[in-house]
């Protein structure tokens, strides 16, 4: 990730945000991001419905190997659309959302190759995965709620209901921010 990403992501994370009516404390709908961006989103099922030849691509990657495929940003000339996995729960279709979302609004290239053989479905360049990562982490759950419900003791799980993602998400964000970390030293501090 290059130098100074951290900071460029939480400031286009609170400007997108603001554009939605939604501060840092509250949860963020990514599929109303996607409108606000005129992008739409498509569920496996809707590609696949009236395809019966498709119907064991659909099944393939909705129940039997669900973890190869979350979603992806198609290129069809000038507009883009995302096609998402309707085998996955809504905590993670959201996340999925905004990460794919985040590559739009950080204008990455897609150079993305989808392919069929091997343990993952494409092949794409690290450095926006990465950064696709950071921003959707803080457009779903920001640095500074982060911060507030770490130091206020919430649990994983009571983090994921209140901004709509998977527990595995909260806890990523809760310490990829260094926000546990963050109000352990300071309870310390207050303790001595």
């Amino acid at each position: 990730m290059r130098r100074g990403f951290k900071a460029e992501a939480k400031r286009l994370a609170l400007e997108v945000r603001g554009e939605l009516g939604v501060t840092a404390h509250e949860a963020m709908d990514p599929y109303a991001l996607a409108k606000l961006y005129g992008i739409e989103v498509f569920t496996l099922h809707e590609v696949t419905e009236d395809r019966p030849f498709e119907a064991a691509a659909l099944q393939h990657f909705t129940e039997v190997r669900p973890e190869v495929f979350s979603a992806a940003v198609l290129c069809l000339g000038r507009r883009r659309v995302i096609v998402e996995n309707s085998g996955h729960q809504r905590p993670r279709r959201a996340s999925t959302l905004a990460h794919e979302m985040s590559h739009i609004l950080l204008e990455h290239e897609f150079t993305t190759l989808l392919r069929t053989s091997g343990r993952e479905c494409r092949n794409s360049d690290r450095d926006q995965e990465d950064e696709a990562a950071e921003l959707s982490g803080e457009l779903l759950l920001p640095f500074d709620a982060a911060r507030r419900l770490a130091r206020d003791c919430v649990p994983d799980g009571d983090v994921a209901t209140r901004f709509g993602i998977s527990t595995e998400f909260a806890r990523w964000r809760m310490n990829a921010t260094g926000a546990r970390l963050i109000a352990k030293r300071a309870k310390a501090r207050t303790r001595r």
